[in-house]
């Protein structure tokens, strides 16, 4: 069901801010955006950019209702997943227990068909399912860092073996690998239709409430991390490391460090061959 993650979606208390910063820093082209009206989603309404990198998009909303936000700060704030047929996909969650926030889905300035699902029906996220307009390739390929794709949203959790079988059960997942860490912490890596979710289960949840998941990062796609460091650090972005680590399921992946990327948790990945 699920082709790829079509974008990220932050929020920030400036959107002009923001969308300088992915243009000065990841090289993005702003490829159109506008007032946004209330919705489930963003209840205030607001207004919105798309941003385009490599073959990677982001959308950034400015909430009229900024309380809670940082600024300078970017706050993650859902996940957009391409579906090949809005219809059928509506009709098969639906048939598995899933509601959504509307009763049909509406058409954003991109051309693209969107349908939020109802967050108590899936952890408590913000996620939607995307439907291309016809003739688009997705994320067409822009200036900017070369990102190939975004490889998989990351989520905290409270109950790693409680979320590793809710993607088995509902989405026909694979659970792929993981570890514990030395300081106790749990992570695992879960594989549905054609995407990835990452869960993280930190070594102290006594902070956290209920059983729902909480964003954590994004993991982008590239063809070689050195090489894209070059670049990386002439924008004035910089890493935690020098060089990459690899985890469990045989991706490279080197974080940014979060100063550099207005707050937000991102780290490049070489996936395995």
């Amino acid at each position: 069901m699920f082709q790829q993650i079509q974008h990220i979606g932050y929020l920030t208390p400036d959107l002009d801010a923001a969308v300088t910063w992915f243009q000065q820093s990841f090289g993005a082209v702003n490829a159109g955006g506008g007032n946004m009206a209330k919705s489930a989603a963003v209840p205030s309404g607001g207004r919105n950019a798309f941003l385009r990198f490599g073959r990677a998009e982001a959308e950034i909303i400015e909430p009229e209702d900024k309380g809670g936000l940082a600024t300078g700060r970017l706050t993650m704030h859902h996940v957009g997943y391409v579906v090949a047929d809005m219809e059928q996909s509506m009709a098969e969650l639906t048939a598995k227990g899933f509601k959504f926030a509307a009763e049909k889905p509406f058409t954003n300035v991109m051309g693209q068909q969107i349908l939020y699902l109802d967050a108590a029906s899936i952890n408590g996220v913000l996620v939607h399912l995307t439907q291309l307009p016809a003739q688009s390739d997705g994320a067409a390929a822009s200036g900017g860092l070369e990102i190939e794709r975004i490889v998989h949203a990351g989520y905290r959790v409270k109950d790693l073996d409680k979320a590793v079988a809710y993607y088995v059960d509902n989405f026909q997942g694979e659970h792929i690998g993981g570890r514990t860490s030395g300081t106790g912490g749990r992570n695992a890596f879960v594989n549905f239709g054609q995407v990835q979710v990452e869960l993280i289960e930190p070594a102290d949840t006594s902070g956290m409430t209920g059983d729902g998941h909480e964003m954590d990062h994004v993991g982008y796609s590239v063809g070689d991390i050195p090489s894209c460091m070059g670049g990386c650090l002439d924008r004035g972005l910089k890493f935690v490391a020098d060089t990459p680590l690899t985890n469990p399921v045989g991706q490279q992946v080197l974080y940014f460090d979060a100063e550099t990327t207005m707050g937000a948790r991102m780290h490049l990945t070489r996936l395995p061959d």
